[in-house]
């Protein structure tokens, strides 16, 4: 089999919130295999939840891991930028990415269908035009890069193994070292994000993001009052129906949270009809 999916899971709790997305996953018939970045340490716990098939140590390095100062630049956004590399030493030729506190609600064979026909061999979500987004402030970054910056969202990468997938992710890394001079904010934990460093690469490249609405790929913080498998596309301020069910739900209140609880135990009861 050809494709996988990619998960980050740098420590005990990413690894647990990956055991609850492939079960939801393979509760809609999924047999691809699981691929984790993980810390070597935390190899033993992970292959005793018995539903991961490869592993890829974390083994940071070089001048952008010595720049990272924040628990997220250097648990998320760096992996998140060496996803290339990653991948590349896994024996699959695509992958979808996603963050861990994501489940599937849906099948994901129209959406794997659906990108593999894509020109493009990296695809990320987001919106083309979203002035509020990076704080209210992407203008100002289109302003200092001197081109139009869509929004990207870093939940979600799909990858195929060619040329332009280091070019693109060693290109996202030029623009770490010009962060501060295309006027990008450090408002979230102090520190660099990475998904604007995508939107600019994004720009450079003239590429678009698979907008939210253009295929179902993502949806968010589904609540018990929302019955699954759902078409709702809630992103932002959205609720609007897409033309079918969007496979991943992507719930910020984590693996503690009730929504993401009542979400999980929706999909994986036994009378859940997963779709076709």
């Amino acid at each position: 089999m050809h494709q996988s999916y990619f998960y980050i899971a740098l420590g005990h709790a990413y690894i647990d919130m990956c055991v609850l997305l492939v079960q939801t996953l393979k509760k809609q018939g999924d047999t691809r295999p699981i691929c984790l970045l993980i810390h070597a340490h935390d190899e033993i716990y992970a292959r005793s939840k018995n539903i991961f098939d490869s592993y890829v140590h974390f083994v940071p390095s070089g001048r952008i891991w010595d720049e990272c100062k924040t628990s997220f630049e250097k648990f998320c956004l760096y992996p998140r930028l060496h996803l290339d590399a990653y991948v590349n030493q896994l024996p699959y030729d695509e992958f979808i990415v996603t963050d861990t506190d994501v489940l599937c609600q849906y099948t994901t064979e129209h959406l794997w269908s659906y990108l593999t026909r894509q020109s493009s061999s990296v695809r990320m979500i987001g919106n083309y035009n979203d002035p509020s987004w990076h704080w209210g402030t992407i203008r100002e970054v289109s302003q200092a890069y001197k081109k139009h910056v869509p929004s990207t969202h870093g939940g979600f990468f799909y990858l195929r193994k060619t040329p332009f997938l280091s070019e693109f992710f060693d290109y996202a890394k030029d623009v770490f070292w010009n962060y501060d001079n295309y006027r990008c904010k450090r408002w979230f934990r102090d520190g660099r994000v990475d998904e604007i460093l995508f939107a600019i690469t994004h720009a450079h490249f003239d590429m678009r993001p698979l907008e939210f609405d253009e295929f179902p790929v993502m949806t968010f913080n589904y609540t018990p009052d929302i019955s699954i498998p759902s078409n709702i596309q809630t992103e932002g301020d959205r609720h609007r129906p897409m033309r079918d069910c969007v496979p991943f739900v992507h719930m910020f209140d984590k693996i503690d949270g009730v929504n993401f609880q009542a979400l999980y135990k929706a999909i994986t009861e036994d009378s859940y009809s997963k779709g076709a």
